[in-house]
């Protein structure tokens, strides 16, 4: 399946581009040009007119790339004349954000600020990019081209420093080499205040205020106790939005507003799912006055927990499709029809297993024929396995989960509801059972092919779908009354999990 960001990626031509010069993100990180006054800005004309006169390009296409999160992708191009001039042009104007242009060889030649003003051009001679790019007709582009000068003719020196502190181990020059770094740092942050106060809307202003860290008070700079750490901690997430504009859809176009992002999803939410879908409702109260930044949240939040890392999260992308999928006329009209469906497809594989909610009942046949119901079995906690006797795992798993069964889980009074997936196998599934001596108080129990076929003529959907059961071996834990207590769980962390289940029903003591 393809990745799920392509679901709000606008265009799916991705390019892949090695670095030339710096990159955005490396040239921001260390500080400005010489601060260049920009003139008042003319009103901008219709569409883009992007000229390009790239030596020794002749015959040969130039690309357009814009950033999208954390990906570029293709948004023109445009072929080199023989007499070295390619012309970036449509009646209507891209989103406003960082671009890149790259060479033939899909490399990156230069990134630039895509404003209001689109029509420009832009000079330069592979032979020396750094010294030889130019801009006409874009104030902006040439303030931060002075910029990415400034940086570059110091990052040398600002690497080399910090190198030198951090193989030091004499203190006194190791405050000596901070002192030295620490310099040029004010003059960063003075640059960048002068161009937020003199040009407050322009994007460039909007990349350095973006940027800027929290600024937390003297008194809890540097905490001594846990008091002040926890202090510290609440200071910093109340204030961690503090200079970025949720409603402004042109940070999205940005290689800066994504990292921001999951740093601050990861670092300093819980990663409980109504703690994330809390943080998303405020955000998305704010993105949706701009369609930007609206479309780039539903679509990072169904990107990140459609499978998330950690087990309950897909509880987030549940609330995101219930807002912004469900129904016949989605809010999230910019999906098409192969997307909705991915996406839907996914959500009924999701929605019938939360954690905490009542496991689907199955009536399969055990290993005599029998019939017998997933709720006929009555234990404290039940485990649920889905296998397949010629899964090279299940055959290393299922004996293995059969031993600590037989050592610890049998005495915690734990079921084991074992669900034979494949229905070619089941002549070899019956001598395994045997060869291996799984416990007799396990159910085994398989889906004949006439049930499934039954199953599948009055439209019901299966223990696959019911139990997202897309590869062997998969586990699920239940409780006595059959809620899912933990789904898609390995052995170590089931063992973990029913222990600390038992400790907190038996009041911290174990058998």
């Amino acid at each position: 399946m393809a990745p799920i960001r392509y679901f709000y990626a606008p265009n799916y031509q991705h390019l892949l581009m090695k670095q030339w010069i710096y990159t955005l993100a490396a040239i921001l990180a260390f500080g400005p040009a010489m601060a260049q006054n920009s003139q008042p800005a003319k009103p901008a004309a219709e569409g883009y007119e992007i000229v390009c006169n790239i030596k020794p390009y002749k015959n040969q296409w130039l690309y357009l790339a814009y950033y999208y999160g954390g990906i570029k992708g293709l948004a023109d191009s445009a072929f080199v004349s023989a007499q070295g001039t390619a012309v970036f042009k449509s009646a209507k104007p891209y989103p406003q954000g960082v671009y890149i242009l790259a060479s033939p060889a899909k490399t990156i030649l230069c990134e630039m600020l895509m404003g209001p003003n689109q029509h420009f051009t832009i000079a330069a001679d592979t032979l020396n990019m750094d010294k030889s790019l130019t801009f006409g007709g874009s104030a902006e582009n040439a303030l931060f081209l002075g910029y990415t000068r400034f940086v570059s003719s110091r990052a040398v020196v600002i690497d080399s420093l910090r190198k030198l502190q951090s193989e030091s181990t004499d203190q006194a020059r190791k405050k000596e080499l901070q002192a030295a770094v620490e310099k040029p740092a004010k003059e960063i942050e003075d640059y960048r205040k002068n161009v937020i106060k003199s040009s407050p809307d322009g994007l460039l202003s909007l990349l350095f205020k973006s940027m800027q860290d929290v600024e937390y008070p003297a008194e809890l700079r540097s905490p001594k106790n846990r008091q002040d750490t926890i202090a510290q901690y609440r200071y910093g997430k109340a204030h961690y939005w503090d200079n970025i504009n949720l409603m402004d859809g042109r940070l999205v176009r940005t290689p800066i507003f994504e990292p921001k992002l999951r740093t601050y999803l990861e670092s300093w939410v819980s990663p409980d799912p109504d703690s994330l879908i809390q943080e998303f409702n405020w955000m998305i109260a704010l993105g949706r006055n701009d369609p930007e930044m609206e479309r780039y949240l539903v679509g990072y939040f169904i990107d990140n927990y459609i499978n998330p890392k950690i087990m309950g999260q897909d509880k987030v992308f549940i609330h995101v499709y219930d807002r912004y999928v469900a129904g016949d006329k989605p809010k999230a009209d910019w999906l098409n029809e192969k997307q909705l469906k991915t996406i839907r497809d996914r959500y009924y594989m999701l929605v019938a297993n939360q954690l905490g909610s009542p496991a689907w009942d199955m009536d399969l046949v055990d290993t005599a024929g029998k019939a017998r119901t997933l709720y006929s079995l009555n234990a404290r906690y039940t485990i649920i396995s889905f296998w397949d006797v010629h899964c090279g795992k299940c055959r290393e798993e299922i004996p293995k989960l059969d031993s600590l069964y037989k050592a610890e889980w049998k005495y915690m009074n734990v079921g084991v509801y074992a669900v034979m997936v494949n229905e070619e196998s089941v002549k070899d599934w019956k001598p395994f059972i045997a060869d291996h001596k799984l416990d007799p108080a396990w159910v085994h129990v398989h889906q004949t092919e006439a049930m499934r076929k039954e199953e599948e003529k009055a439209g019901k959907p299966n223990f696959r779908q019911l139990y997202d059961m897309r590869s062997t071996p998969t586990l699920f834990l239940l409780d006595k009354d059959k809620k899912i207590i933990a789904k898609n769980i390995g052995l170590t962390d089931l063992d973990r999990v029913l222990k600390e289940k038992e400790k907190q029903q038996t009041g911290g003591k174990t058998n």
